[in-house]
């Protein structure tokens, strides 16, 4: 099936969907109304070194997202395991020879959740394994009051594997058991909220706040390990506040505006990737008058009769915030339309001048329209941004999907432009490209030209895996030292999966969680600079990796395609720094696309190292090199890219 809709009879179609989905999620939210029960839920078992069931159903477009629960052996023990927008989850919590039976609810929030009745039951049985397993059981409780604690989701992490082998989930007794392949474990608690608050700290076992610590639980054939926790609340709820204005253009207080305190885009994604879960669902989805379908949200609320606000939020958290009102465009603080760039604040204490002045749109019959969906043909909430090209003139716009991630832009100047989705979470971003997915450099987009109604255009966005436990953090600068903040940084394997997001804020610092170990490509994209592409290697059994600096290069005055910036010859440059412990870049350039093999040797000529052996594109490109395993001493780096050939040598200094 094609990703894109036709013209004609498909757009009325289509326009009346969308309609009817707004009018519908309005009046759900109103009305508190029941959603609908999800339809025709199958379940498919896939084997191979990592197993997985997918699991796939049919819900009506609304303002809800649904909720799949899994039992193991029988259908009678369901567990919550997943919240999702879409008809689609992956279950990589499963292993050979056992069976899984799921059904799935749709949910939405008004003051209170609404809950559909529950769906028909699917069941995947997956082969057999190889018989050489053991049992992990334990109990979690409250460190305080030994009280247990139920629906406290558990995940085991096998080394030199770093992905999710088995996940269960506490019952009323707190107790929880898995019989699991033989190896060495990680163990993570994840309480789950309670109320739309989560009231314990996560911990590995054993008492421990990251995996660097935690205590390696051995598996072995026929055996059973008893792994205990105690969780630690919360302190007692305190509350900051967040205060501010919003004017219009005029400078004049605006009456009624709204104002949305909400997750950073950065906090998203790190609480998907570690959570196993998607954020920002339940009491934090909210649609929003003047803004729209909004997730994440920790406080809205409307200006007074002086355009004044003050939010109260959770201290300590960092917050994005945004203002809207009919007939005004959506700002996000401080004064832009790109969420990419919008300021975090930190509220360690109460905040005051989150200020915002809102715009007009012009009047024109401009529009464009379309739904952001993955693959799959999921659809995925985002905020969608168009940017004008050249970037001069025009204003950059913004609007938020629906809860089913069709969008529209009214009254838009004519021009020419490009278009970016921002999902909530779980995607990564993307530009819109006429048949593709995931295209995450602003120089590679599709133009919009944009001069009528009902332009129909659909964007493509790549789920993220997050199938590791590695957190790489940096900082983005442009070449001559400046601090970049709106850099998007995407992870991914040699095969072109998606590991992971991050977007850079003051001081231009940014991180990725849940990297597997191996071979990864940190791709950097920010308008108008060049992307830039960093090949990071991940040691087996390593948790952080710091201090990772990806640095731009700003794009002519117009906008050039990257070949046009291209290196004219072939060239290895002297690593970075020189001498190293235990960390080094290797910088080189490739006049054309060619294979390339980096390799390492010590004195003796021996191999000790292949940093690169793939086929790569014309480019300067970057290698993140860790030495930790090696000694001290002289050795030397050689770059082969078609018949060139070059190396130089470098020094590591305990």
């Amino acid at each position: 099936m094609g990703m894109f809709d036709s013209q004609g009879v498909h757009m009325i179609q289509h326009c009346k969907a969308v309609i009817a989905s707004l009018l519908f999620a309005a009046g759900a939210f109103a009305q508190g109304i029941t959603p609908p029960v999800p339809t025709d839920v199958t379940a498919q078992a896939y084997m191979g070194e990592h197993p997985r069931v997918v699991v796939n159903w049919q819900i009506p477009q609304g303002p809800w997202y649904c909720i799949v629960y899994r039992s193991i052996g029988d259908s009678l023990h369901f567990t919550r395991v997943f919240d999702i927008v879409g008809e689609r989850y992956e279950d990589h919590g499963v292993v050979g020879g056992q069976t899984y039976y799921y059904y799935v609810k749709s949910a939405v929030w008004n003051d209170s959740l609404y809950l559909s009745g529950r769906s028909n039951i699917a069941r995947a049985s997956l082969g057999s394994s190889t018989g050489i397993r053991g049992t992990v059981r334990g109990v979690v409780r409250d460190d305080s009051t030994n009280a247990p604690i139920r629906s406290v989701r558990i995940r085991f992490f096998r080394q030199g594997f770093n992905w999710t082998n088995v996940v269960d989930v506490t019952d009323s007794d707190g107790f929880y058991e898995v019989e699991i392949d033989t190896g060495r474990y990680f163990i993570h608690a994840e309480p789950q909220p309670e109320n739309n608050t989560i009231q314990y700290l996560s911990e590995w076992y054993d008492n421990a706040p990251d995996p660097s610590n935690a205590t390696t639980v051995i598996v072995g054939n026929g055996t059973t390990f008893v792994a205990n926790f105690g969780l630690r609340r919360f302190g007692p709820p305190r509350k900051s506040y967040i205060s501010g204005t919003v004017l219009d253009q005029e400078s004049e207080p605006l009456v009624g505006a709204t104002v949305v305190i909400m997750r950073s885009i950065q906090e998203m994604q790190r609480l998907a990737a570690t959570s196993c879960s998607t954020p920002g669902l339940g009491a934090e989805a909210r649609v929003l008058s003047g803004i729209g379908y909004t997730r994440g949200v920790l406080w809205s609320g409307t200006t007074d009769g002086e355009g004044r606000f003050r939010a109260e939020v959770p201290p300590g958290g960092s917050y994005i915030a945004a203002a809207g009102k009919n007939g005004y465009r959506i700002q996000y603080f401080n004064h832009t339309a790109d969420p990419t760039e919008a300021v975090i604040i930190v509220a360690a204490s109460d905040t005051a001048g989150v200020n915002f002045q809102l715009s007009r749109p012009a009047t024109t019959s401009n529009t464009v329209q379309g739904v952001v969906r993955d693959t799959t043909a999921a659809r995925v909430p985002s905020r969608v941004i168009l940017f004008p090209r050249p970037p001069q003139g025009r204003p950059v716009i913004i609007v938020h999907s629906g809860a089913d991630g069709t969008f529209q832009f009214d009254n838009v100047e004519s021009g020419t432009y490009i278009m970016l989705a921002v999902p909530y979470s779980n995607y990564t971003l993307g530009f819109y490209k006429e048949g593709q997915y995931g295209v995450s450099q602003w120089q590679s987009a599709d133009t919009l030209n944009v001069g009528g109604p009902n332009q129909n255009r659909n964007v493509g966005v790549l789920a993220i895996q997050s199938i590791g436990l590695t957190r790489v953090s940096g900082i983005a600068t442009a070449s001559g030292g400046v601090q970049l903040v709106g850099s998007r940084i995407v992870a991914r394997n040699s095969a072109g999966d998606i590991l992971g997001m991050g977007v850079s804020s003051v001081p231009g610092t940014f991180s990725i969680d849940a990297l597997p170990a191996g071979t990864v490509t940190l791709s950097v994209d920010k308008e108008p600079y060049n992307p830039e592409l960093l090949v990071l290697n991940i040691p087996p059994n390593t948790y952080t990796i710091n201090n990772i600096n990806l640095i731009m290069t700003r794009a002519g005055a117009t906008d050039v395609a990257a070949d046009a910036n291209a290196p004219d010859q072939f060239a290895l440059s002297q690593n970075y720094p020189n001498p190293f412990n235990p960390a080094t870049t290797i910088r080189y350039s490739l006049a054309e696309q060619t294979h390339v093999v980096l390799m390492v040797f010590d004195m003796l000529g021996r191999e000790v190292g292949r940093l690169v052996d793939e086929v790569q594109k014309v480019g300067t490109h970057t290698v993140y090199y860790d030495a930790s395993n090696l000694a001290s001493g002289v050795y030397y780096y050689r770059l082969q890219a078609g018949g060139f050939r070059d190396v130089k040598r470098m020094l590591i200094v305990r």
